[in-house]
């Protein structure tokens, strides 16, 4: 009986001191991990170097057991993977509804960040910090109340989507050729992304035709893009981001305020684009000519 217990007894003991080993290594790659940071926010790359000298010293003596930690990746070449760890990190701090996200997007806005290098993924992540920061810029500067309501009679889950329509972007689906009326439109509630094909059937249009800003263009300039195969018209999509009420052009008339990108599987970071949906007149709704 002793036997076993004194067996039990080193087995605890062994597994407690792998546990502390386990979190002094964590905590051992953290400091690693903040110093690194720092020295990148100061675009100190010297002392980025040394820090990652260090490290390999420290890993060659075991001094830290994991060797297939953060820090690996952190000292692959540059400042460039700091940066995109950095990016990384500001994303996950969106979904902390603790958090002020203007104060976040403030702080992510003074970082010496250079996408030039930054991998498809981080650049992603990059524009999503981005467009969400515009949204929350764009909350915060819209007046919250207004002496007239008449927006919120507008059932925003049957929604005509020729009213994604803003100065960059325009759906165009002709009344006269939508066969299926009870059925052509759109949830801000209940879904986020539609994807052409559906928005075709649930219209019974021939083909979708839409137009958007040409990135080469000038003056403002609308490229026109009609869709007719299944591949297209499954490869492209729109995809809401938020919406809100507000008072976006301070008339004191509340307005539905819609965040949304036009998508698709070979868009390189889709910009989000504003819509802005008015009432002046019971029942009656219109685009506000909104320019961001």
């Amino acid at each position: 009986m002793k036997k076993i217990l004194l067996l039990i007894f080193f087995y605890l003991f062994s597994c407690n001191l792998a546990l502390t080993d386990e979190a002094s290594d964590r905590n051992l790659v953290q400091i690693y991990k903040d110093k690194l940071f720092e020295s990148a926010l100061k675009s100190d790359l010297n002392q980025v170097e040394n820090i990652c000298r260090q490290y390999k010293k420290d890993k060659l003596k075991e001094v830290i057991i994991d060797s297939n930690n953060v820090i690996n990746w952190l000292c692959s070449g540059g400042l460039n993977p700091i940066f995109m760890d950095i990016t990384y990190e500001y994303n996950e701090k969106f979904f902390n509804e603790k958090l002020s996200h203007i104060d976040i997007c403030n702080q992510y806005k003074k970082l010496p960040i250079d996408i030039s290098e930054y991998d498809q993924m981080s650049l992603n992540l990059h524009m999503g910090i981005n467009n969400h920061c515009e949204t929350v810029e764009i909350k915060s500067k819209f007046k919250q109340n207004a002496k007239h309501n008449l927006i919120k009679n507008l059932d925003i889950n049957k929604l005509n989507f020729n009213f994604l329509t803003n100065k960059y972007y325009s759906l165009i689906i002709p009344d006269e050729e939508i066969t299926k009326k009870s059925t052509c439109s759109f949830s801000l509630q209940k879904r986020k992304r539609l994807n052409y094909l559906k928005i075709k059937n649930r219209c019974g249009v021939e083909i979708i035709t839409y137009q958007e800003k040409s990135l080469s263009g000038s003056n403002g300039e609308l490229n026109t893009f009609e869709l007719s195969s299944e591949k297209d018209l499954k490869g492209n999509w729109i995809f809401i981001t938020d919406y809100f009420y507000a008072d976006a052009n301070k008339d004191e008339f509340m307005d539905l305020i819609i965040r949304f990108k036009n998508d698709g599987s070979y868009s390189m970071g889709a910009k989000t684009m504003t819509t802005v949906i008015t009432s002046l007149n019971e029942n009656k709704y219109q685009n506000l000519n909104y320019t961001e």
